[in-house]
């Protein structure tokens, strides 16, 4: 039912071009592991509305076109499919109100993003419930739907480093494991996310943390698992930052303590990921030519800050390098 009436839109002309998405991607997560600060940090705009309580109500597919209009649509549905409203452009605002509609069962938003890949096709993004809110038990029964009934090829499981083992999560996954049994074909991306919490002064090591999540999922049943730490909420202020986009009192605040982070803890990010080497060695190409580039520019203070926010910006990309190729341009 999810996916017939989250997908339906595709087929009609007069609201999206006719590419059909080459790659189809759920996200899920407990409630406030920051999942729509992860997505938003891929569509390099604050689209979806993010807070630390539960802000998915509906299941939400987001097309991504390649073209360069950054302007995103939305459409809201009712469980009969039938439209109950759109909004063209779309804001967090709009989408926070649709998913306080009880009428509304899932919305559909469409537009660009050049920041998503660099791939030049078509991209089907699903945003999930989580499913442990214990104000609307719907929440978990409508991941499980979208999970048995979206034909997706991967996942992304967005991990709170604060969160690592709580029941929740544990649950969760365990629940996730059974259902990916089903679909042998779906590959799955463990999103480490928040690790700009972490305190290295205190031990709290990025590495140290990708080892830990790693000998829990494999505990759980997730052979050798990709795990990507990130600092999404980072690296979308930094996206905002390159494309002169407004920023709020908390993006700047961001931004600061980010880029008064030592380079050691950037590159932490790209060195402890487990992503297959190729993609690690990539990423690191990139960073360090950036690193390269505002060294030689310490002069010129504005090129200077924007290659270390390009390097924000590489770091919380990784997971997105292992179908692109090219120049520093497609990954930021």
């Amino acid at each position: 039912m999810i996916s017939e009436v989250v997908l339906q839109v595709t087929d009609q002309k007069s609201v999206v071009e006719r590419n059909e998405p080459e790659l189809h991607i759920i996200v899920a997560a407990t409630m406030s592991a920051g999942k729509s600060s992860f997505l938003n940090a891929l569509l390099g705009t604050e689209i979806l509305h993010s807070a630390n309580e539960a802000t998915t109500a509906c299941v939400t597919g987001i097309l991504c076109q390649g073209h360069d209009n950054q302007q995103f649509s939305g459409i809201c549905y009712a469980r009969n499919g039938k439209e109950l409203a759109q909004c063209t452009p779309i804001s967090a605002q709009t989408i926070q109100l649709w998913n306080a509609d009880p009428a509304v069962y899932c919305i559909f938003l469409y537009g660009s993003s050049r920041s998503i890949f660099g791939l030049p096709y078509s991209i089907m993004l699903y945003d999930t419930p989580g499913p442990n809110n214990c104000q609307d038990r719907d929440h978990a029964q409508l991941m499980l739907d979208a999970v048995r009934s979206i034909s997706f090829g991967t996942m992304f499981y967005i991990l709170n480093v604060t969160g690592i083992g709580t029941y929740d999560d544990r649950a969760l996954l365990e629940q996730l494991r059974h259902e990916l049994l089903q679909k042998a074909d779906v590959s799955i991306y463990f999103i480490l996310n928040k690790v700009d919490v972490l305190d290295p002064d205190m031990g709290e090591s990025i590495e140290k943390y990708v080892q830990n999540s790693k000998v829990y999922l494999e505990g759980i049943g997730f052979e050798q698992p990709v795990i990507i730490p990130t600092m999404a909420y980072a690296g979308l202020c930094a996206r905002k930052a390159l494309d002169h986009a407004p920023l709020t009192r908390r993006n700047r605040l961001e931004l600061c303590q980010a880029l008064e982070k030592p380079d050691a803890e950037k590159r932490a990010l790209v060195q402890a990921t487990t992503a297959s080497g190729p993609i690690r060695e990539r990423a690191m190409r990139i960073f360090d030519s950036l690193a390269r580039l505002s060294l030689n520019n310490r002069q010129d203070a504005t090129s200077s800050q924007i290659y270390d926010l390009q390097r924000i910006v590489v770091a919380r990309a990784v997971p997105l390098n292992s179908e692109s190729r090219g120049d520093t341009e497609e990954v930021l």
